[in-house]
């Protein structure tokens, strides 16, 4: 009978655990994202396997929210039945996991615990879906349920290995988030042919990094834009909006490093905008699966009456009591309608105050003053209006030598409003932005401060403008069965007047 020899040679490659082996391939390199899918996340832009650490279920099912819990706003009556229904808001959003660890050690726990503190807000993005993020904070203080082992280990103290018996934890985490936000926004708008696959970003095909990968062939990118429903970008579509601050162009460009390979030019919030009215509509493209708040921004210039007396566009009441009263810009079947800014009703009033001057009446100038002080609240345009009354009453009085109440007469109710109509040009735009999240709407404009047409920009809060709801994005878009873009599969935008530089904000969100 032959002896059994058995040989170990020695090796320094360190044992790794399950957690390791779950997370890594056998060169020690991360899996892809589809092959960690429920069992990792990242928490600002840290791997929660670095710290030993892996997502497990409570038995052989996840179980889940499927979206931000929320609050239904009814009103009872005493003398009628059931009751009334006003509407719905969704409340922060909330996440509880199970993590489990074969081996944390002690270093791993502090900076896990450091980590994951309270206080601290952090991006936070599942395995699961790479692309869907959602800022996230800690709101509870996680709870461990571990047994201790002893591990030896060596460390260095001046390039010296020194033993030491330190403690492995094996066991289990409780881990709570909370989000602000009810809802997951989307990293990628669309799928740009190359990018850094830990980061996400938008990568030219001669850049070196070694984390580039070409999307069409990677099987991350692939699910990514499955699951999420984004466009690649060699099927995207000049002058669309793709959400962010992303406008695609239909002027083509060139990549200086590829001669003659073009590219859509892919442009951000730098841009002019896009130009917008009902015969020349433009697309958005959105991918979310939850409502979204868009900003939006544009630019035009104030359109005159043909006596060249009342701002007629942005429409209103004043310059056109029986005519269109709002305009309006549209996304789908959502309108958002809109009047004269403040500083432009002043002006319109001031035309109508003085319009209304009729000959032989007692239209002494205090008078008219004292009817614009009372009936503009804008100081911009009030102020002006005022100095076109004192402006013809100093002329009456070095005229005439008169120091008697000057009064207005008919023939001189053409000299205001000439000089009135300086105040704002035609030729000049005004830039008008509209968070429809936060309800911030803001107003650029060119005035004239003196006699000599010299003039200056405001800005001025133009939230008094706004006739309706703020516009949302709602209603997912599909690529046809080609796996194309179709036009008529989009969000179409319009708008009643002409618009120019339009710009739409906006994140693909997913509930």
């Amino acid at each position: 009978m032959g002896n059994l020899i058995g040989r170990e040679e020695y090796s320094n490659i360190q044992e790794m655990g399950q957690v390791y082996k779950a997370t890594h391939d056998g060169a020690g390199n991360n899996l892809p994202y589809y092959g960690k899918v429920f069992i990792s996340l990242s928490y600002g832009g840290k791997l929660i396997e670095d710290f030993g650490l892996i997502v497990v279920t409570d038995g052989s099912r996840i179980e889940r929210s499927s979206y931000a819990n929320f609050e239904d706003s009814v009103e009872t009556y005493e003398t009628l039945d059931g009751q009334k229904y006003w509407g719905t808001h969704f409340v922060a959003n909330t996440l509880s996991l199970t993590l489990a660890t074969d081996g944390m050690t002690l270093k791993q726990l502090d900076d896990f615990k450091n980590w994951f503190k309270p206080g601290v807000t952090r991006e936070l993005i599942l395995a699961e879906h790479p692309n869907r993020a959602i800022q996230a904070r800690i709101s509870e203080p996680p709870v461990y349920s571990f047994l201790p082992f002893e591990e030896k280990t060596t460390f260095k103290i001046d390039n010296f290995n020194y033993d030491v018996s330190t403690t492995l934890y094996k066991g289990e985490v409780k881990l709570n988030f909370v989000m602000d936000e009810p809802n997951w926004y989307a990293k990628l708008n669309y799928m740009p042919s190359y990018v850094d696959k830990v980061t996400l970003e938008k990568l030219e095909e001669n850049s070196q990094i070694i984390t580039k990968v070409e999307t069409i062939t990677d099987k991350d990118m692939l699910k990514i834009m499955y699951e999420d429903g984004i466009p690649h970008q060699s099927i995207l579509i000049g002058d669309m909006f793709l959400g962010g601050n992303l406008l695609v162009t239909s002027e083509a460009r060139t990549d200086s490093a590829l001669v003659g390979q073009a590219y859509l030019g892919i442009i951000t919030s730098n841009s002019d905008g896009l130009s917008l009215s009902g015969e020349n509509p433009r697309y958005l493209f959105y991918s979310g699966t939850a409502k979204c708040y868009p900003k939006i921004k544009f630019s035009m210039k104030p359109v005159f009456d043909n006596d060249n007396r009342y701002i007629t566009v942005p429409n209103n009441r004043i310059a056109d009591p029986k005519g269109v009263a709002y305009s309006n810009i549209s996304i789908g079947d959502k309108i958002f309608q809109f009047t004269t800014p403040s500083i432009l009703t002043g002006y319109n009033t001031a035309i109508k105050i003085f319009s209304n001057i009729q000959e032989n009446s007692n239209n002494s100038v205090v008078e008219v003053r004292d009817k614009i002080k009372e009936e503009i609240k804008e100081r911009y345009s009030r102020a002006w209006a005022i100095k076109c009354l004192n402006d013809f009453e100093n002329e009456k009085k070095n005229n005439s030598n008169d120091t008697s109440v000057i009064k207005i007469q008919s023939e001189d109710v053409e000299e205001i409003i000439s000089q009135m109509r300086l105040f704002i040009s035609e030729n000049d735009s005004m830039t008008f932005t509209f968070d429809s999240k936060t309800g911030e709407a803001i107003g650029n404009f060119w005035i004239s401060v003196d006699s000599q047409n010299n003039k200056k920009n405001i800005q001025e809060n133009v939230g008094d403008m706004v006739r309706s709801d703020y516009l949302t994005i709602e209603g997912r878009n599909y690529l046809n069965l080609n796996g194309e873009i179709d036009l008529n599969n989009c969000h179409i935008i319009s708008s009643n007047i002409t618009l120019e530089n339009v710009l739409i904000f906006y994140k693909n969100m997913y509930l």
